[in-house]
């Protein structure tokens, strides 16, 4: 795991963002979940659809992976995330080659271990109790983790879970939420500055509504996408919905309940499982800066898409690193 600093004696304070221009120090991290909160970590004994149903059921988008000890407690040994599962199911599909996307995947059996979903230790993003939230908000400059593993560096027990919204909106924190900076800014004028406007982006971030799950899951593990915009393309591409990971993995948890065979079938259409445009989270041009990364946060997304003030055209894509940029300048 990354090690960030070598922990004294004592934990050092907490820095508190200056991102309003205020400064202060807190004793500890914001949040210490996950280290007796079973919702967040799942046995290294488990299976893939026991991590599945756990993400689905609990509404997250990672588990912490552990195993038990007597004198350590939950020693980390990993973490399973829904991009993960998406990537997986990618390389299976693959392997199964076009012809042979059927009722199932051969060979893939969701009884697997959730080794098989896992990125281990030794490649995951993780702190330990001692390093900064500062270092932490550093960390995202570098990777948009939606989540950090507080791991104890003597021995690799569990000591809690950052999330972003706890970096970002810790309660009881001395400084104002970083959406302050965003008030009065429409989403427009942001996505102008951003990468996200430009065609190609939203071409990558966009699937036809014809495609089959096998397509979907292929794109977004080929293009590092946790979310992909259905749309019509031969009706001027206008929006139809979206399709996530987080429906990905729900699918996959309750194919196992209708036909008991433990397999995962990709060979349905998109719009079978997608989120209908009237009910997607998006945002559009004349939205108030602040109001949208605030959805971010509630919602613990990444990226956002914008559309057209109707819903119906899709005008680029948000990352919440363009919200974080004053907090690196």
């Amino acid at each position: 795991s990354l090690t960030l600093a070598v922990p004294p004696r004592e934990p050092v304070p907490v820095q508190v963002l200056r991102a309003t221009g205020k400064s202060g120090t807190c004793g500890r991290m914001p949040s210490f979940r996950g280290r007796d909160d079973k919702r967040y970590v799942i046995s290294d004994k488990s299976s893939i659809i026991d991590a599945c149903t756990q993400m689905v059921e609990q509404r997250l988008s990672f588990l912490v992976v552990v195993k038990p000890s007597i004198t350590a407690g939950n020693v980390v040994v990993g973490v399973a995330t829904e991009h993960k599962y998406v990537t997986h199911g990618a390389r299976k599909i693959e392997e199964v080659g076009e012809d042979e996307r059927s009722a199932f995947l051969a060979g893939w059996s969701l009884s697997d271990s959730v080794h098989a979903i896992m990125t281990p230790t030794d490649r995951m993003l993780s702190v330990t109790p001692y390093d900064t939230v500062q270092t932490c908000v550093d960390l995202l400059e570098k990777k948009l983790f939606r989540y950090l593993p507080i791991v104890a560096p003597d021995d690799d027990s569990l000591r809690g879970i950052l999330t972003v919204r706890d970096l970002l909106r810790p309660a009881g924190a001395l400084w104002a939420p970083i959406a302050h900076l965003w008030e009065n800014k429409p989403v427009g004028e942001i996505l102008e500055g951003s990468v996200g406007s430009e065609a190609s982006l939203r071409e990558k971030y966009s699937i036809d509504r014809k495609g089959m799950i096998a397509d979907a899951v292929l794109q977004m593990s080929r293009e590092t996408l946790n979310f992909l915009v259905v749309v019509d393309k031969e009706n001027d591409n206008k929006i139809h919905g979206v399709f996530t990971e987080r429906h990905y993995v729900t699918y996959g948890s309750k194919i196992a309940e209708r036909d008991g065979t433990g397999k995962n079938s990709t060979n349905e259409g998109i719009e079978s499982i997608m989120t209908p445009a009237a009910s997607m989270l998006r945002a559009h041009p004349g939205m108030d800066g602040a109001k949208c990364i605030d959805m971010m946060l509630d919602n613990n997304v990444r990226f956002m898409p914008v559309t057209n003030d109707e819903g119906t055209k899709m005008l680029g894509v948000l990352s919440l690193r363009d919200f974080l940029k004053p907090l690196w300048s």
